[in-house]
């Protein structure tokens, strides 16, 4: 599985000849783009504050909400499918068909009548908006200067901020309505119609621009769909096959603390320890404040002392923090260890975002990061849920069940310390030739 590759200087590995984009366009990408994280942070939210009213609308069990948690987590891996025509097509297309998809999807899912209808839509929605989050972390990687690539990329995670607080406002007002859960869904509708608006003003990539013209002129563009699909089976079965594993690795051990937070805190909190709607919905709007502050502290740190220790630094904390939240019995402990455990967690989300954009070359940069991150890498994520529930009555408790899925980031660990490359400084084109 060894990802490392032997030592290119720079001359060696030379950068395309690119055009410069201009500070005022690339402040236009990430304001067009950054949506995809808003509403990500919208929908991960409303999943993490309404588990316990969902679950009373459709009268479910533990187990019965981990199987729809982890049903609703594969459809995020099912992104690769979309994803895949970034690589082929180009990033541009594919960002502006998703937001409408997933508006569509948002809006059948507030209008679900079943818990079946709403797992289906809920699915499918998150086939949409995950691969949305994905092709926009790419353009982001391939147009930002090499010097703020790590700084642009914990900004898109940052961001996410905007969607879960307005998500955390509206719940205490919405729970308790005849709108209830459905209503905060539809609410975003709105929005997504707008961003769909604004996304015409962005351009192709010019990284992608530069493959594609070589791939048109290799094959005279009779079969580029096709030259597309061999580049990417070629990459992910030869030299590229060490790092899909490693990434998708490092994926599932940060995804074993995201699982078992967002999808049982909130019934965790509310149900094992009597703490009221406002206060759950409270927490996680701090919890997710101090997120974005942790995104922020690490995206400072990979551009300073590097991605390596950046992670590392925060997988550690998001392992030992989740221990606290769900082993804690007072209020003030594990309103901290939440807090705490988003900090720590979106940060090396963010640190394992940049690792994961710059260590594949252009033509399948795209794919790369659904492959690694959307798919193999979300299998862990999408198996908590089911297991906590299954686990919960005999390990005594939801929280005993969650607490051992702590031992996750200590596996990411190791596998920075053995094969992950330090990436800081270098170009996309020396990383990934």
């Amino acid at each position: 599985m060894q990802a490392t590759h032997p030592a290119r200087s720079k001359a060696n590995v030379p950068a395309p000849t690119l055009p410069a984009r201009s500070t005022r366009y690339l402040i236009t990408l990430f304001v067009a783009l950054m949506s995809a994280t808003v509403f990500d942070g919208y929908d991960t939210a409303i999943f993490h504050l309404c588990t316990p009213d969902i679950a009373r609308t459709f009268h479910m069990s533990d187990p019965a909400i981990g199987a729809m948690a982890t049903t609703v987590r594969f459809g995020g891996m099912l992104s690769l499918a979309v994803v895949f025509f970034a690589d082929c097509v180009g990033r541009k297309p594919v960002i502006s068909l998703t937001v409408i998809a997933y508006a569509l999807f948002t809006l059948f899912t507030a209008l679900s009548s079943g818990i079946a209808s709403f797992t289906l839509f809920q699915t499918c929605a998150q086939i949409f908006l995950v691969a949305e989050f994905g092709v926009a972390i790419t353009m982001i990687a391939e147009e930002f200067p090499d010097e703020s690539r790590g700084r642009a990329v914990s900004g898109m995670h940052i961001v996410s901020l905007v969607g879960v607080t307005v998500a955390g406002l509206l719940y205490g007002h919405f729970v308790d309505t005849r709108w209830g859960w459905r209503g905060l869904y539809l609410l975003g509708l709105g929005p997504l119609l707008m961003v769909a608006f604004l996304r015409r003003r962005i351009k192709e990539t010019a990284r992608f621009q530069a493959v594609q013209a070589e791939r048109r002129r290799a094959t005279h563009e009779y079969s580029e769909m096709g030259a597309a699909a061999r580049e990417l089976w070629g990459a992910f079965t030869g030299r590229y096959r060490g790092r899909v594993v490693l990434i998708a690795a490092l994926w599932n051990s940060i995804g074993l603390i995201g699982g078992p937070m967002i999808s049982f805190f909130s019934l965790y909190a509310r149900r094992d320890h009597h703490w009221t709607s406002k206060q759950v919905g409270f927490a996680i709007i701090i919890a997710y404040i101090m997120g974005a502050v942790g995104s922020l502290i690490c995206g400072q740190l990979m551009d300073r002392v590097g991605r390596r220790i950046s992670a590392c630094v925060f997988y550690l904390g998001a392992a030992a923090s989740m221990v606290v939240l769900f082993t804690a019995q007072t209020f003030a402990a594990m309103f901290a260890a939440e807090i705490a455990t988003m900090f720590c967690y979106q940060a090396s989300r963010a640190a394992t975002s940049a690792i994961s954009t710059e260590l594949f070359p252009t033509e399948i940069r795209a794919t790369g990061y659904s492959l690694c991150v959307q798919a193999f890498g979300q299998i862990g994520w999408a198996l908590a849920p089911i297991i906590i529930g299954l686990t919960s009555r005999p390990m005594g408790g939801l929280g005993n069940a969650a607490a051992l899925f702590a031992v996750g980031p200590l596996f990411g660990i190791a596998l920075i310390a053995l094969f992950v490359p330090e990436t800081l400084g270098k170009t996309l084109e020396e990383l990934s030739p």
